[in-house]
């Protein structure tokens, strides 16, 4: 009876012992996985998206994230009180402003090396990717290389001295900037990867055209290979793709990501580029220049109209001709609106008084033409 009895003891201390690491395990478990404590996965907002000419789906909102400061000159500080004398890119302007566009259901993120916002992205998407808020499937990401210098604005390493490299330097450096934007990001595959200028601004060097098909040559390769989902191009007139299918080219490119507003308009590489079907993404949507294209008459009167906020008009306008847009803002009330354009449409009536203020006012945000690059 004594043993019978020991024996008894002992099997419900097992018994008791194993319930306790049964339970144990499952609140190890239920602690690693999303629960209700958890942030829950993020709602995508329901943004359209343009096909591509390979199939590629790309959202028609994109969120920027060329943060800078410009704005000083000899004569005027920098926008930041405590720097006056700052001049370049900002860069951790990224972290809040990233984080409340993914909140607010945005897919498709713009960003490129020279910005140097890409470490940045890569914190807040491992942060939604950790927390199971968001699947790498679940965002679009577009990155650019192949970028001159600018003296004064940008550093060696994430721009190169294109006039000074032959087509072989070129081709080994867009390598080493591929990969270095798959690391900066923290991915192992880009959705779009452009080209992001024809040459350094305003070249006129021989050498440009076989620079850029060198440069090309290696997206072509990184997307063969799945690196990218889609490559393209920014800021190329149709004189440059043209001229990059006749020297070598095996993929034409995708997309043609240039300068396009309410005052703004290159229409020959819009013309081009529908011939032959290559889609738009339309960067300064808002433009910068010297005049607010969001106090212009013509778009205020139709914004009240409508009910909506001029900026909203702009991007609009952009979106029925055709474009993607990537407005860029740190604000989360202009990211709110940035985003909410398709409870709403512009009329036949309305497009067209929009359509003739690209051509009075040709207001830019100060950047070389396309057509000044050989």
């Amino acid at each position: 009876p004594v043993s019978t009895t020991k024996m008894l003891s002992q099997a419900i201390l097992l018994t008791l012992s194993l319930i306790a690491a049964i339970g144990a395990a499952v609140a190890a478990e239920t602690s690693c996985s999303p629960s209700s404590s958890l942030p829950s996965k993020i709602q995508t907002s329901n943004v359209p998206t343009i096909r591509l000419a390979n199939g590629v789906e790309m959202p028609a909102v994109a969120a920027g994230s060329c943060f800078h400061d410009c704005s000083k000159t000899d004569a005027n500080p920098s926008g930041i009180a405590s720097n006056p004398n700052f001049f370049g890119f900002l860069p951790e302007k990224t972290y809040r402003s990233l984080t409340l566009a993914l909140e607010m259901g945005y897919t498709h993120i713009d960003t490129a090396l020279v910005y140097r916002s890409q470490k940045q992205i890569g914190a807040v998407l491992a942060a939604q990717f950790m927390s199971g808020a968001l699947r790498r499937e679940d965002v679009f990401v577009t990155s650019k290389l192949f970028h001159g210098e600018m003296s004064g604005l940008t550093r060696r390493g994430s721009t190169l001295p294109l006039d000074d490299m032959t087509p072989e330097e070129v081709a080994d450096a867009i390598e080493g900037q591929f990969e270095l934007i798959l690391e900066e990001l923290g991915v192992g595959y880009v959705d779009l990867m452009l080209l992001h200028w024809p040459a350094i601004m305003n070249s006129k060097s021989e050498g440009n055209a076989a620079r850029r098909l060198a440069a090309w040559k290696v997206l072509e390769d990184m997307y063969e290979r799945g690196q990218a989902r889609a490559i393209g191009v920014s800021n190329f007139s149709e004189h440059h793709l043209e001229q990059l299918m006749k020297d070598g080219a095996r993929i034409l490119p995708m997309v043609n990501q240039i300068e396009a507003s309410v005052y703004k308009q290159w229409d020959d590489i819009k013309a081009y580029c529908e011939s032959r079907g290559i889609s738009l993404m339309a960067y300064s949507p808002l433009g910068l220049g010297k005049e607010s294209l969001l106090t212009d008459p013509v778009v205020k009167s139709i914004a009240e109209t409508k009910g909506v906020a001029p900026s909203q008009v702009a991007l609009r306008y952009l979106i029925q001709k055709g474009y993607a847009v990537l407005p860029m803002s740190s604000s989360g009330e202009r990211l709110r609106l940035n985003l909410d354009l398709f409870g709403f449409e512009l009329s036949e009536e309305e497009m067209k008084r929009l359509e003739p203020l690209a051509k009075s006012k040709d207001e830019g945000i100060g950047l070389p033409s396309p057509y000044d690059m050989s």
